[in-house]
């Protein structure tokens, strides 16, 4: 099931968005100009390896990149690595369906901040699951998974156009990310060996489930429908309605509620009728 596009406007240009998408495919590119030992050795460098971020073993001296002191920066670093371009691309697509509406409900550089942590609660839960192991993990699947759980707690109704069956499927966002981590927990729970870290995707979900509640503006809701009156920016306009009291013209259910789309004009007050000009009495004649 490939995500497409939803149907969730959004307020703003997401620029951060759009930063992170261009700087993982421009890392993927340059690492794709390496020699095959030297691009072999910077990802095992700098992947989350969690021995290392444990400090219970170092990297070999010929194979490190960063020094030893700065080991903790490959949880960073890990997050703008990935093994291939199915990986890539697969990475992308969901931050670039998803993304832009949490970069709208927290702003720019409080999206940013919130998907940094969820890479790194994603790479942390993930290493605390096996600490003595010696193998890397690659890839922007933990902080997006963050992302997938912050958008299934704001806008779990919101429709998701996916791919699936060999149809394109306009699905709620319930079903389609409650599907997407139950499939991960599944895989997690099916024994032996794989070499996708299941952890990193369920703890990045788990992480960013929590998050959101911190980072996301306060006018958002939780458990929204994702409609553009959910995320209007701080000082933009409030819709108004307006109340219409009941009268014999307003039907039994009492008064109407009309949106902002409605222009409803008080009544011109009814012009007194007009009264005939008298003249005076002559004995009055005009009075200064």
């Amino acid at each position: 099931m490939l995500p497409l596009k939803d149907n969730n406007p959004t307020h703003i240009t997401p620029y951060v968005t759009y930063a992170l998408i261009a700087a993982n495919v421009l890392v993927f590119l340059i690492m794709l100009m390496l020699p095959d030992d030297l691009e072999g050795r910077t990802k095992f460098s700098l992947g989350a390896i969690p021995a290392v971020i444990f400090q219970i073993k170092d990297i070999a001296a010929q194979d490190a990149i960063l020094p030893s002191s700065v080991d903790f920066l490959s949880i960073l670093s890990s997050q703008f690595l990935h093994a291939g371009w199915w990986h890539l691309i697969g990475n992308m697509l969901y931050l670039w369906v998803f993304g832009n509406n949490i970069e709208d409900a927290m702003g720019h550089v409080r999206f940013l901040i919130f998907y940094l942590l969820c890479g790194t609660g994603a790479a942390l839960i993930n290493a605390g699951m096996d600490p003595n192991s010696v193998i890397p993990t690659i890839g922007a699947s933990g902080a997006i998974s963050g992302v997938l759980g912050a958008y299934l707690l704001l806008y779990p109704r919101a429709r998701v156009m996916v791919f699936a069956f060999y149809m394109l499927l306009p699905l709620p966002a319930f079903l389609v990310l409650g599907l997407w981590i139950f499939m991960q927990v599944a895989n997690l729970g099916g024994g032996g060996a794989s070499n996708i870290a299941w952890w990193a995707h369920i703890g990045g979900f788990a992480v960013g489930m929590v998050l959101v509640l911190l980072f996301k503006y306060r006018h958002v809701k939780i458990l929204g429908t994702g409609h553009l009156s959910q995320t209007a920016r701080p000082g933009a306009a409030a819709p108004t309605i307006s109340v219409v009291p009941k009268s014999e013209e307003s039907g039994p259910w009492g008064t109407e509620i009309k949106g902002p789309w409605v222009q409803d004009s008080p009544p011109k007050p009814e012009a007194p009728p007009k009264r005939r000009s008298t003249i005076p009495d002559a004995g009055e004649g005009k009075k200064d």
